[in-house]
């Protein structure tokens, strides 16, 4: 049974290989079956920032054994979609600062973008883990209904 305030949860785990977007997309839409009321728009931008994040880890993270195991996290509130992916690969030094990459930057507009479709992100190591966590405030009710015309 799920606490009060949690309307739906769903999740995936595997190892950080690119076949693991597949599960972490899966995961999102058996989310999405569960709470079809969840405005499209918010969908698409917390879906975005999650790929981007697991795309990352996929990409650049370092095992510190063998292969980096990377597990997401999804749950929906009355008012918020939630995120926290961990990856037990290596410590990484993050700037989430928010600071703009140059014009000519090959990297770096991942993170603005994550920062710029959620409204909080965050970056921590913890307990040997690096843990991601991201948030989106929905429209809900009245803020979600199409303009009257």
């Amino acid at each position: 049974m799920l606490p009060d305030d949690v309307r739906a949860r769903s999740g995936a785990a595997g190892p950080a290989v690119p076949e693991v977007l597949d599960d972490l997309h899966t995961a999102l839409e058996r989310l999405w079956d569960s709470v079809p009321d969840i405005p499209r728009g918010d969908r698409i931008r917390f879906e975005t920032a999650v790929v981007e994040v697991a795309t990352n880890v996929v990409g650049h993270a370092l095992p510190v054994r063998s292969v980096v195991q990377l597990r997401a996290e999804f749950q929906v509130t009355a008012t918020t979609l939630e995120g926290t992916l961990t990856d037990d690969g290596a410590d990484v030094d993050i700037d989430l600062t928010g600071s703009t990459p140059a014009d000519t930057a090959e990297s770096g507009r991942g993170l603005l973008l994550i920062q710029r479709t959620v409204d909080t992100f965050s970056f921590r190591r913890e307990d040997g883990l690096n843990v991601w966590r991201l948030s989106r405030r929905y429209a809900t009710g009245a803020e979600s209904a199409p303009p009257a015309r």
